[in-house]
């Protein structure tokens, strides 16, 4: 299963896309900690405290999933994560 993961904002440096194969099923919650096995210095800017951090928004195909208790929601091949800090500038 392939999920394209996208970063917004400049906390995220020289980021924008990555492409997150995984070999099966995974919730939202499950992906973003697969993310950080293979980018560990995301793991600052998404987790505090093994904790989502709640200063950044994770829109999966134009849903908020944070606000929307998603994150136990299973993806599906092809998906888009959108990652955006809530301090993002215009």
């Amino acid at each position: 299963m392939n999920i394209l993961v996208e970063f917004k904002g400049s906390i995220f440096g020289q980021k924008d896309k990555i492409s997150l194969e995984l070999k099966e099923e995974k919730t939202v919650i499950e992906a973003l900690k697969s993310l950080i096995t293979k980018i560990p210095s995301l793991n600052p800017l998404l987790f505090k405290e093994n904790s989502l951090r709640r200063d950044i928004l994770v829109i999966v195909d134009r849903t908020d999933v944070i606000s929307m208790k998603l994150l136990d929601m299973c993806l599906k091949d092809g998906q888009l994560i959108t990652i955006l800090p809530l301090a993002h500038g215009g």
